[in-house]
C-alpha cells in the first residue's frame, strides 16, 4: 500500500494511551517494534479503510481467538469493551469515546478489493506477525486474516442476494454449497420442519383440505463429493417422537456439537444408531429460528473422520442460519404480500364487475321504460281510438234529425266492438295493477283443496273459442289417477298461471298449429306443462322471457299485442306457490313451459273432507333449528317462528349443527342453500344417523330453485323447501303442514 507516514496509523494499547496524554503522536515505522510485543490489539487507520484485529487466548492451550472488524462503530465498541476489561483510567476512557472516534476514517471502502488491501498491509514482510509471538505459538496469520476475509465474502453475497429478492431456494442452495466448501465438511445440511406434503385429490373435499398433512424432512443438502451419500428427503421422524423436548432446546438457541460419536459424545441411543447409519463421524446442529418459530436446522456432517469443532466454524454456522432466517422470513413476507395483492386484484375485479352490471341493468331499465311506454301508447291508443270512433259515429248518427240509414246489425257490431275495446284496455289496466300488487308483498294466496282435472277443463274451456277463431288445436293430456287428483293451491291464481302460458301458446301460434296442455305428478309435486307449435324463440332471448315490461319484438314493429306482463306475473305467481318454472323454445318449432310446484302434503286416498290445519293456537311447542349466515333472513324467520310458538335454534355453523341434531331433537331443520351443497349432504347424514330421523323435516331454504337441482338435493334427504320470497303466511302455513306431517 503506497502511503505516506501521516497517512497511515498503527494504535496499539500503549499509544491510545498515550494520545489519551496528550503526547506526541506515535507513527508506524517509529513505535512497532518495541511495543507490538505486549499488545492485545492492533488498529491500522488509513485514508480509505480501518483495520481492528483483536487476539484472545481460549482456554485450549497454544490457541488464540482472532477477531478482525472493519466498521467505524464496531472498533469503538470493542475498544470501549476492552476499557473496562483492562480497567482503563477515565481519562483514556472519556478521551476514547469522545475525540479518538473523529480519527477513524468515515469514508470506507466497502468492496472485496480493501480487505485484501488489508491482508496485503498487515502481511508485510517487513513486519511478519510470527516473530513478535513467540510466546505464544498461533497459527500463520494469513490464514487468520484469510479465514476472515472469505467469511465475510461468503456474508456479502447472501446479503446481495437478499436485497435482490432472489428465490429462497436458490439462496439457500448458494448458501450451504459456498459453506460447505468453506468450512471442508463431508456434507451440509438443511432440516426443514412443518414441510406440506403435495395431494393428488382431484375432487374438493372439505375435510381433507383442513387437515393438510406436514412432515420434518430434509429439503436441502450440499456434499463434498459424489463418494457422499445423500440424506435428502430423509425424515427423521423416529427421532423426534422420541425426544420432544429437543424442539423446544433449538428453539431456544441449543447447538449441538459432537466431535466423535462413539468417544464419549453421552448421545441418545436413538440419535447414536441414526448418525452410524448415516456414517456420520462428526457432527454440528444450529437451529434456524424464524421471528420467534422454529423453521428448520443446518446440520454439518463429517463421515469420513472425527473432527474437532472450533469456536470461529461453529459461530460461523449461526450466523449463516441468522442470514437464511432473514431470508425466509422475506420471501414470507414477500409471498404473503402477492396473496393480498391477489386478493385486492379480486375484489378490484368484482367491483369493476359490478359496476359494469350495475351500468348494464341501468342501460336495460331505461331501455325496458322506453319500450313499455312506447308498448303501453300502442296498446292503450288502438282500443281507444276504436272505442272513440264507434262511439262518435253512434252520437253522430243517434243526434242527426235526417236519420243517417244505420242498419241494426251495423249498431250491434259497432257497441259489440266498443265492449271488446273497454274489455281489452280493462285487462291491461288489470294486469299492471295486479303485478305491482304481487311484486310489492301484498298478493297473498288463499290455499285450499282444488281438483287438478278440474282446474286443467275449466282452463282449456276458457280459452276453446279463442283457438278455434284462429284455427289452432287445443287439446290436453292429464295424467292424474284419482286419488292423486285434489292438490292445495290457490285456484284463481292457478288458473291465471294456465290461462296466461295458454293464451301466450296461442297467441304466437299460426294457423293450423297446435297448443297441448299436460298435467301430471312427479314425486312430491304436480308438474303443468304447455306445448305449442308456434314462432319459437331464440335462445339468447329466453332469459327476457319473465322480465317485466318485456317483449321480444319491438312496439313499432311487433304483429302480436300485450304489455309483456303477461309471463312476468305468471313467474311470480308460480314463485308464491313455491314453484318453479322452466321454458324450452326452438325457433319455427315452438315452445314448452314447464312448471312445478310442490305438494303441500302427503296424499291420502279419501279426501272427499277437505283437511283442516289446526289453529296456531293449538300447536305444541316444537322446537326448529335454523343453520344460515345471513342474520337479515334469521331475524325475519326467527321472529316469525315465534309467533306460532315455536322453539328456534339459529346457527351460523353447519359442523357445529350436526353435534347439536341429537341433543336439540328439532322437528324442523331449515339449513340455508348458501352452507354449501357439501353442508346440506352432511347436516342430511346427521340426521340419518339418530334415532330420530323419521321425525325430523330437512328443509332447504333458498333464493330460487329449479327442478333439476331441486331432484339433486331431494336425493340428498331434503324434504322440501322455502323460498326467500314467499310472504309471511306462505312460510307459516308450510312449517304448519311440515310440523304437524
Amino acid at each position: 500500500m503506497d502511503k505516506t507516514e501521516d497517512e497511515t496509523l498503527l494504535v496499539t494499547e500503549d499509544t491510545l494511551l498515550k494520545l489519551a496524554n496528550n503526547k506526541n503522536k506515535i507513527y508506524l515505522k517509529k513505535q512497532l517494534e518495541t511495543e507490538i510485543e505486549t499488545e492485545k490489539f492492533f488498529l491500522l487507520i488509513t485514508s480509505k479503510l480501518n483495520a481492528f484485529l483483536r487476539r484472545e487466548k481460549t482456554a485450549v492451550a497454544q490457541k488464540y481467538q482472532i477477531t478482525v472488524a472493519f466498521d467505524r462503530s464496531t472498533i469503538v465498541q470493542e475498544l470501549v469493551e476492552l476499557s473496562y476489561q483492562h480497567k482503563w483510567e477515565i481519562a483514556v476512557i472519556k478521551y476514547l469515546q469522545t475525540e479518538f472516534i473523529t480519527k477513524l476514517t468515515k469514508n470506507l471502502d466497502n468492496s472485496y478489493e480493501f480487505m485484501v488491501k488489508v491482508v496485503e498491509l498487515l502481511m508485510d514482510d517487513e513486519y511478519p506477525p510470527e516473530k513478535h509471538y513467540n510466546s505464544y505459538p498461533t497459527p500463520p496469520m494469513d490464514q487468520l486474516l484469510h479465514y476472515q476475509v472469505e467469511q465475510e465474502r461468503i456474508f456479502e453475497q447472501i446479503k446481495i442476494q437478499i436485497s435482490q429478492n432472489l428465490n429462497l431456494s436458490q439462496i439457500i442452495q448458494t448458501a450451504i454449497n459456498h459453506s460447505c466448501n468453506f468450512l471442508e465438511l463431508d456434507r451440509l445440511l438443511i432440516y426443514q420442519l412443518d414441510v406440506p406434503l403435495q395431494s393428488n385429490i382431484e375432487q374438493f373435499n372439505i375435510d381433507e383440505a383442513e387437515q393438510v398433512k406436514v412432515v420434518d424432512t430434509i429439503t436441502y443438502e450440499a456434499k463434498k463429493n459424489k463418494n457422499i451419500a445423500s440424506t435428502l428427503y430423509f425424515q427423521e421422524e423416529i427421532s423426534w417422537n422420541q425426544l420432544p423436548q429437543c424442539k423446544t432446546k433449538y428453539h431456544q438457541g441449543f447447538t449441538l456439537v459432537v466431535n466423535d460419536v462413539e468417544v464419549g459424545s453421552n448421545l441418545n441411543p436413538c440419535l447414536q444408531s441414526l448418525m452410524q447409519k448415516l456414517q456420520v463421524k462428526a457432527k454440528v446442529v444450529t437451529p434456524i429460528n424464524v421471528q420467534g418459530k422454529l423453521w428448520g436446522l443446518i446440520i454439518a456432517h463429517q463421515c469420513l473422520e472425527s473432527r474437532q469443532w472450533n469456536h470461529q466454524e461453529i459461530q460461523f454456522l449461526r450466523q449463516i442460519a441468522e442470514y437464511l432466517a432473514i431470508a425466509i422470513y422475506h420471501n414470507q413476507s414477500y409471498q404473503q404480500l402477492q396473496q393480498q395483492k391477489l386478493l385486492l386484484e379480486k375484489q378490484v375485479q368484482a367491483q369493476a364487475k359490478q359496476i359494469r352490471d350495475a351500468l348494464i341493468a341501468a342501460e336495460a331499465a331505461s331501455k325496458s321504460k322506453h319500450e313499455f311506454l312506447g308498448s303501453m301508447s300502442h296498446e292503450l291508443r288502438t282500443p281507444l281510438t276504436c272505442v272513440i270512433g264507434l262511439s262518435g259515429t253512434l252520437l253522430q248518427w243517434s243526434s242527426n234529425k235526417e236519420r243517417i240509414p244505420l242498419s241494426l246489425d251495423k249498431q250491434h257490431q259497432y257497441l259489440q266492438l266498443i265492449q271488446q275495446s273497454g274489455k281489452h284496455l280493462l285487462g291491461l289496466i288489470n294486469n299492471i295493477l295486479e303485478f305491482s300488487e304481487v311484486e310489492s308483498g301484498k298478493h297473498l294466496l288463499d290455499i285450499k283443496q282444488i281438483s287438478l282435472t278440474e282446474i286443467a277443463r275449466q282452463s282449456l274451456k276458457l280459452l276453446q273459442e279463442t283457438a278455434q277463431t284462429q284455427k289452432i288445436t287445443l287439446s290436453s293430456e292429464i295424467k292424474i289417477e284419482v286419488e292423486q287428483d285434489y292438490f292445495l293451491a290457490d285456484e284463481i291464481r292457478l288458473k291465471e298461471i294456465l290461462f296466461n302460458l295458454l293464451s301466450n301458446g296461442i297467441k304466437f301460434t299460426p294457423e293450423m298449429g297446435q297448443v297441448t296442455l299436460r298435467v301430471w305428478r312427479e314425486k312430491r309435486q304436480v308438474v303443468f306443462q304447455v306445448e305449442d307449435t308456434g314462432i319459437g324463440i331464440a335462445a339468447h332471448e329466453i332469459p327476457l322471457l319473465f322480465e317485466k315490461f318485456k317483449q321480444i319484438e319491438n312496439f313499432l314493429q311487433r304483429t302480436h299485442g300485450g304489455t309483456g306482463l303477461g309471463l312476468a306475473l305468471t313467474k311470480k305467481l308460480v314463485e308464491l306457490h313455491g314453484g318453479v318454472i322452466e321454458v324450452e323454445s326452438t325457433l319455427e318449432q315452438g315452445s314448452i313451459f314447464t312448471v312445478y310446484l310442490p305438494e303441500k302434503i302427503p296424499f291420502k286416498h279419501n279426501l272427499n273432507v277437505k283437511p283442516a290445519i289446526p289453529p296456531q293456537s293449538s300447536l305444541v311447542p316444537k322446537t326448529i333449528m335454523l343453520i344460515t349466515e345471513d342474520e337479515e333472513s334469521a331475524t325475519f324467520i326467527c321472529q316469525l317462528l315465534n309467533t306460532i310458538e315455536c322453539q328456534v335454534v339459529w346457527l351460523m355453523d353447519s359442523n357445529m349443527a350436526m353435534n347439536q341434531i341429537e341433543l336439540l331433537q328439532p322437528t324442523v331443520v331449515i339449513i340455508d342453500r348458501d352452507c354449501s351443497e357439501i353442508g346440506v349432504k352432511s347436516v342430511s347424514q346427521a340426521i340419518t344417523h339418530t334415532s330420530l330421523v323419521d321425525n325430523i323435516n330437512l328443509v332447504l331454504l333458498c333464493d330460487r330453485l329449479n327442478s333439476n337441482q331441486w331432484r339433486q338435493f331431494s336425493e340428498y334427504g331434503v324434504d322440501d323447501y322455502l323460498l326467500k320470497s314467499m310472504n309471511p303466511t306462505q312460510m307459516i302455513d308450510k312449517i304448519n303442514i311440515l310440523i304437524q306431517g
